[in-house]
């Protein structure tokens, strides 16, 4: 069962906020090789709930001493609603290797593969003829991202909960629904890998969520002319971003 009750939800944002002054603690509960799998189902049910035109919001907390990442549905204000459960998804690590594929406009399809340790391997280059309907993120830079965090991660962590006492690690993400609604008819399921990437408004590295829809055929040679890539990576960590400054 994976659902916290309102009550539940609130042990769990306030668990996750004592932790972030502790890097020991933080330690304890992640690891820069894991991940966080969402399902079709827990995504619809967060479009259903979610009154906010363009960001969903996804909470950290800390239940049965996992990191887990709730969904937070918002009313039409911005809120936090009120509900009765709570979906999440506990922090863990993969159990198969991510294929990651972008195609560029008109011509070439570019396939990268992550393994479960998130370690990069490049795959293969495939001629197509897709039709790129709207910018997305290049993988090659996902992919170092990812990596950033796998290398960096930790000592960002540890830097961030002794320098400054946790107060600028992140407690929620801001991820437009394009991400989260993106390929859905398709995948079977959205796994959410941290990443490192710089601000050039704050001047320095910042935590990102990096989307990646997984598929029953792995090569996705049966989505790739409908799909520019299964990659988006447009998550704004809360702090420093709050609602009123990603509009």
């Amino acid at each position: 069962m994976t659902t916290l009750n309102y009550e539940r939800y609130n042990v769990a944002i306030d668990s996750w906020n004592l932790s972030k002054s502790n890097y020991s603690d933080i330690q304890s509960l992640i690891a820069p090789q894991q991940v966080f799998t969402l399902y079709p189902d827990q995504i619809d049910w967060l479009a259903t709930q979610n009154e906010t035109e363009t960001y969903f919001r996804l909470d950290i907390g800390v239940w049965k001493n996992e990191m887990i990442l709730i969904l937070a549905p918002r009313t039409n204000v911005g809120d936090i609603k009120v509900l009765d459960n709570y979906e999440y998804a506990p922090l863990g690590f993969l159990e198969n290797d991510l294929q990651l594929t972008q195609t560029k406009t008109y011509t070439m399809t570019n396939n990268y593969i992550l393994s479960k340790d998130l370690t990069k391997h490049e795959n293969d280059t495939d001629i197509n003829f897709p039709i790129l309907q709207q910018p997305v993120t290049a993988q090659q830079i996902a992919v170092d991202e990812i990596e950033s965090w796998r290398e960096n991660g930790m000592d960002w962590l540890s830097l961030e909960s002794n320098e400054f006492n946790g107060e600028r690690i992140f407690q929620s993400f801001y991820v437009p629904k394009q991400d989260l609604l993106q390929n859905q008819e398709d995948a079977t399921s959205m796994v959410c890998a941290f990443g490192l990437k710089y601000s050039a408004v704050y001047q320095r590295l910042l935590p990102t969520l990096i989307f990646i829809s997984c598929f029953e055929d792995a090569s996705m040679k049966n989505v790739t002319t409908k799909l520019p890539s299964n990659t988006y990576d447009w998550s704004r960590p809360y702090p420093p971003y709050t609602a009123s400054t990603i509009g």
